[in-house]
């Protein structure tokens, strides 16, 4: 009997250690297995289409096919700044990128209108669309604005969607050899039309998956450029700059935007084209 209790307590001991060994040490398979695809892998590109506003028959614009349309007096501030710009006419809208880096709203800026004011410095807005040849292969965008400068640098955007392939957007740019204001086709900078500081412009940008087309206070003659967009650019129509990944802060106002998913008639460019500029005082060359 009194070799048999050492023996047990002996046996006792050894399986607790033998216990705590299997329990502290980590499982060998740990670090030979892969990580889930799903964690290697980049999102899928959205293809759906997007949802396209149908007007009134009595709207002062072209009504179908409506993406987004915002009007500065339509803008929500608080101290000034914007917080949201909701249409009023579809249900899309665009927001600060940064709460902290808000454009201002100006009242009356305009012809008696309202105006997103964006400083230059670190101003962008997000909105609810997607300008991306894949969900939008064609569409036209009609913007009311003005510069505060006309320098071509530093790099300035009105509005953009580029993640650096020189995806769709429009601004002051010093690398199209021409004029000051120009388009990104995919290929490159191109110009657009000469810009002076602080005149109102309207533009009517059209977009097809070949080309770029753009007309000036409702010129007869457009710009016509060969375009060659790529798939992969930002899923977001940033106003004030091309997004996140160069921004090129705009220095300047924008009073309205407006963005159908199709080309317009010539008719359909003219009536936009007569009622924003009856609306914000612009005045538009002879030809129109």
């Amino acid at each position: 009997m009194k070799r048999i209790v050492p023996l047990a307590a002996l046996l006792l001991v050894f399986a607790c250690a033998k216990k705590k060994q299997t329990a502290e040490a980590p499982p060998t398979t740990t670090t030979q297995e892969a990580p889930p695809a799903v964690e290697t892998q980049p999102p899928a590109t959205n293809t759906a289409p997007q949802n396209a506003t149908t007007l009134a028959a009595n709207a002062p614009i072209p009504a179908s096919g409506v993406l987004l349309w915002l009007a500065a007096d339509d803008a929500t501030a608080t101290n000034g700044n914007v917080t949201v710009w909701q249409s009023t006419q579809v249900p899309t809208s665009a927001r600060p990128l940064h709460e902290n880096q808000t454009p201002a709203l100006v009242a009356k800026a305009l012809n008696g209108h309202a105006v997103v004011r964006f400083d230059g410095t670190d101003q962008q807005l997000i909105s609810d669309i997607d300008i991306g040849p894949q969900r939008m292969p064609v569409g036209t965008i009609i913007s009311v604005f003005r510069s505060a400068t006309a320098d071509a640098s530093p790099l300035r955007k009105l509005y953009g969607d580029d993640d650096g392939g020189y995806d769709r957007a429009v601004g002051l740019d010093d690398r199209a050899a021409k004029t000051n204001y120009t388009v990104f086709t995919g290929n490159g900078d191109e110009p657009y039309f000469q810009l002076a500081a602080n005149a109102a412009y309207i533009t009517v940008d059209q977009y097809t998956t070949t080309d770029f087309t753009g007309w000036v206070n409702g010129a007869a003659t457009p710009v016509i450029t060969p375009a060659n967009w790529g798939d992969d650019a930002l899923a977001n129509l940033y106003l004030g700059g091309t997004g996140t990944v160069y921004s090129e802060f705009w220095n300047g106002d924008l009073a309205e935007i407006i963005v159908y998913n199709r080309k317009l008639s010539d008719e359909e460019r003219a009536k936009v084209v007569d009622y924003l500029a009856k609306k914000y005082g612009v005045t538009l060359q002879p030809s129109s």
